[in-house]
């Protein structure tokens, strides 16, 4: 099978899975918010955040064990990484107990202390973190199994257990309906067990399937060493990217409290939705970037960073923009009667995951590059300021909508100082890439919302309108994304792929 042919193979499987898990999370989403209401929603949101904070630990470790598995697969050498395996298995472990003992007593304190929590849920808020750092500890030592699904592109099972989990959260909502306990701490308690079977799933897989799974933890100095250079700087990039998610949710709690942070939680889950469309597309490319570079594959290496960057984007534009521009009713209309401010959230939410995506690709071929320092220390750097800024803007009286545009604003700048960073370390220069992805980006995205939102103005509130709305939006950004957004051989392979489409369904 080709490397374009199993990336497009993957692609579907996951967005086949993206569908399904997008449909339950916004029904479940509106479920729970009745359920719980907007105090108790808002207090999972944000003590929930406090507590998996914690896991961009997992995602430093997880993100350098899948590059050296790429790498070591790229290259051909299984033994390699079977050795990546069983000693990124070690760090996890060391890692999940040094967290718990020092997180737990920390947060707790945090969560008693700082936060803005009615007296009469303390209880249950401390409930809920003390089981959410347990999922956390529980499920941070299976998580290299993920990375091998994703190294040895299983799209298969990583789409079963999205399914699953799916399927899973539609039941915790049934049993919450039901439940004339403590709904705040059940909802937590249940979630944890999904979680944790979630991840049993993969590693039950990668068991009994993968050679490089198999125990053997013997402690390898050499590779612990690399592995530890890896997640000391992608630590640091996912703790700056912990304390502005989850400290931009503190500061709305400590200046506006829980009812704001709810409406900051609506606009999570739809952003977590939509960014399911893009980071499909990634996660199905993501391993041929770093195998390429590995292969010594530069030209093909080079046409991905750029190609994923421009149609992760078009993708994600594509379902952005209708929710952006009806992002009152369809709220209302999901929703019945959201938070305040939810509306202006999840525009901002929305333009600043259209933003993020140009970035992964940059990322993921640092990470293969193997020079991540000055990548880290710059770019992370650049990206930290959000948070002070946010902090400062709030104490001048702004409303929270700013946190959200200073955030937008920072993602640029980072955006363009990872990439000169890159620039010095590889081929990919920074005027190549506005070439070849800023500019076709900027192009689509403004025409395509000049032209949407002026014909947003001629769709009435009503079901039948909104629909016919998504299809003119689609229509509009497709077309925009084909004619100004690709290059002659791109808009080629397109009319071939959906000539030989055609004649299939003539057949």
């Amino acid at each position: 099978m080709s490397n374009s042919t199993r990336i497009a193979k993957n692609t579907l499987l996951l967005y086949v899975r993206m569908f399904f898990i997008m449909l339950v999370t916004l029904f479940t989403s509106r479920v729970i918010l009745d359920v719980l209401g907007e105090q108790d929603f808002g207090i999972y949101n944000v003590v929930g955040g406090i507590s998996s904070s914690f896991v961009f630990f997992s995602s430093a470790l997880s993100n350098s064990t899948q590059r050296f598995l790429n790498f070591k697969m790229g290259e051909n050498d299984m033994a390699g990484a079977k050795a990546v395996f069983n000693n990124s298995f070690l760090i996890y472990s060391f890692v999940a107990v040094v967290v718990l003992l020092i997180g737990l007593p920390i947060g707790y304190w945090f969560v008693t202390h700082k936060l803005v929590i009615p007296a009469d849920r303390m209880d249950a808020a401390i409930g809920v973190f003390f089981v959410t750092v347990f999922m956390f500890v529980a499920t941070m030592m299976l998580s290299v199994y993920d990375s091998v699904l994703i190294a040895r592109e299983n799209m298969k099972c990583y789409a079963f257990v999205g399914v699953f989990d799916a399927v899973s959260k539609l039941l915790i909502v049934y049993a919450l309906m039901l439940s004339e306990s403590d709904r705040l701490l059940l909802y937590a308690i249940l979630l944890c067990v999904v979680h944790l079977v979630s991840k049993l799933i993969p590693a039950i897989v990668c068991i009994r399937k993968y050679e490089e799974c198999k125990f053997d933890l013997r402690y390898d100095k050499v590779m612990v060493k690399q592995l530890f250079g890896f997640i000391g700087w992608n630590g640091f990039g996912c703790a700056v990217w912990m304390i502005n998610s989850q400290g931009i949710n503190v500061l709305i709690n400590t200046f506006f409290g829980t009812v704001v942070n709810a409406a900051n939680g609506i606009a999570t889950q739809v952003t977590q939705a939509v960014n399911s469309f893009s980071l499909n597309f990634f996660t199905a490319v993501r391993p041929q970037i770093v195998k390429s570079f590995a292969a010594k594959d530069y030209e093909y290496f080079n046409k991905l960073i750029y190609t994923s960057c421009r149609f992760s984007f078009y993708m994600t534009w594509m379902i952005c923009l209708p929710i952006m521009a009806k992002s009152d009713y369809i709220l209302h209309l999901w929703l019945k009667n959201p938070p305040e401010y939810a509306s202006e959230f999840v525009v901002w939410t929305l333009l600043f995951s259209a933003i993020n995506v140009l970035s992964n690709p940059v990322w993921c071929a640092a990470q293969a590059s193997g020079r991540i320092a000055k990548f880290f220390m710059l770019g992370s750097s650049v990206f930290l300021m959000g948070f002070p800024i946010s902090w400062v803007m709030l104490s001048f009286g702004h409303e929270p909508t700013i946190v959200f545009q200073v955030m937008c604003a920072v993602r640029v700048a980072y955006l363009f100082t990872i990439t000169k960073v890159l620039g010095g370390y590889i081929d990919f220069p920074l005027r190549r890439f506005l070439k070849n992805v800023i500019l076709p980006v900027l192009k689509v995205g403004v025409s395509s919302a000049l032209v949407v939102f002026y014909l947003s103005r001629f769709f009435s509130d009503n079901m039948y309108s909104l629909f016919y709305f998504v299809i003119m939006v689609l229509l509009v950004t497709g077309f925009f994304s084909y004619a100004i957004g690709m290059s002659d051989k791109e808009r080629q392979m397109v009319k071939d792929k959906a000539t030989g489409f055609m004649r299939k369904l003539k057949r």
